[in-house]
């Protein structure tokens, strides 16, 4: 079971100035760069676009930011009911920065090359997303989905990501044709692995201790947020008994178990695997 954590201002003020950076980057990545290269963003972001192309096409003209408030309404209704009030208010502080920021940063074309407009745009939008899944919110949208499927099925986020981004690429080739997806795939599939190259919470690793110290490691390992396994064993080559304890736990959380471990026992030996999670009971806790 998790541990309720009591407010950290800090950790508020982090979380806040990461949606800040998302609405910031996303906007930039869509006015300064995939606009000019008719490429489509992933997830609801790259929904609006194609809507707000279509709505051109025949006449209807709505701003970008429009679109997403309205299609993230029912999926915040969602993510309220599965993940709880406090995911839903920094999720809901990216979109609404996201949504502000596509009205106020300014249309400019800084190159004409669609692919180099492209890849800049969708590297700025992918380092935000990952960024906000890092810090435990999403950035509204099909993110809310994705980070569902990724907490249920243990995946990485870009999976569940691509199936929705094929649909927006299948949609967009119905509407203009062949020419406008393949710019769009590219950017999508940029934004996808800085995406998952950013969030390293979503990768586990398996953690084993050797000590001499249990007796003290175990009372601080019950205040981590996941479990710990001991096992007695000996040293072959010395003969002395040899505590060996082991701990699955999320990258982003790694360093505090490093450093809670090493200051009890500071001649500990820790050995480090990635690993998948697969059948049991097993909890990514949010930063």
């Amino acid at each position: 079971m998790l541990q309720r954590k009591a407010l950290n201002p800090r950790r508020v003020v982090r979380k806040v100035a990461i949606a800040l950076v998302y609405g910031v980057l996303s906007a930039v990545g869509v006015n300064f760069f995939l606009t000019h290269a008719n490429s489509y963003s992933s997830g609801v972001l790259g929904i609006s676009q194609l809507l707000q192309a279509i709505g051109a096409v025949t006449g209807i003209k709505v701003a970008l930011g429009t679109i997403v408030l309205i299609l993230n309404i029912p999926l915040f209704l969602f993510a309220w009911r599965v993940f709880g009030l406090s995911y839903i208010l920094y999720s809901g502080l990216a979109v609404l920065f996201n949504v502000l920021a596509l009205a106020l940063v300014p249309t400019v074309k800084l190159v004409s090359d669609p692919l180099t407009n492209t890849l800049v745009g969708a590297a700025l939008i992918g380092i935000g997303i990952g960024l906000c899944f890092n810090n435990g919110f999403t950035t509204g949208g099909v993110d809310i989905i994705v980070t569902y499927c990724q907490r249920k099925f243990h995946k990485n986020v870009g999976f569940f990501a691509n199936v929705v981004n094929g649909l927006i690429l299948l949609a967009t080739m119905l509407a203009f044709g062949m020419s406008r997806i393949v710019y769009s795939l590219l950017g999508m599939l940029v934004t996808n692995w800085l995406m998952d190259y950013v969030f390293n919470s979503q990768t586990d690793v398996s953690v084993t201790i050797f000590t001499k110290k249990a007796d003290q490691l175990i009372p601080a390992l019950k205040t981590f947020t996941h479990g710990a396994t001991v096992l007695r064993g000996m040293g072959a080559y010395t003969g002395e008994a040899t505590d060996v304890i082991i701990v699955v736990t999320p990258r982003s959380q790694l360093m505090e178990l490093r450093k809670m471990v090493k200051v009890l026992d500071p001649h500990v030996f820790l050995s480090i695997q990635r690993t998948n999670v697969e059948l049991g009971v097993y909890r990514r806790h949010s930063l």
